[in-house]
């Protein structure tokens, strides 16, 4: 009975004190300036040469870390580590971007453990006005 009251205790305290982290708020676009992002799309023509993906994250402990997970069609071709030093923070990545890249990409933000935390995707595409 004490080994199983000491596991609930243990089980519940690290519970109440498990990280969390969360997107506010995730958006692409062709430039960050003053760490907001500019020229905000879904659509990017192929020549657009870089995208950022910019991030404002919540975390209930910090400091840690996040993942941007970039994927074309599927297969992975980027993962960035952006450290998180507030508990409410901006952060971005970027990826160069082929103009033989045409089509749909996504980005998968992780956690720490490598929990997805959010995902949003955006196009390169020939008629992106």
């Amino acid at each position: 009975m004490v080994k199983r009251g000491i596991f609930l205790i243990l089980f519940v305290f690290s519970f109440a004190f498990a990280q969390t982290v969360s997107v506010e708020d995730m958006k692409f676009a062709v430039a960050i300036q003053d760490r907001e992002p500019i020229g905000i799309s879904d659509k990017f023509p192929p020549d657009i040469g870089k995208v950022y993906c910019w991030t404002k994250v919540k975390a209930s402990q910090v400091p840690t870390k996040i993942y941007h997970v970039w994927y074309y069609k599927g297969r992975e071709m980027a993962r960035v580590e952006l450290g998180i030093t507030y508990p409410v923070f901006r952060t971005w990545s970027s990826k160069n971007i082929l103009p033989q890249w045409v089509g749909k990409w996504t980005v998968v933000v992780e956690d720490e453990e490598g929990n997805k935390v959010a995902e949003k995707s955006f196009e390169i595409t020939p008629d992106w006005k």
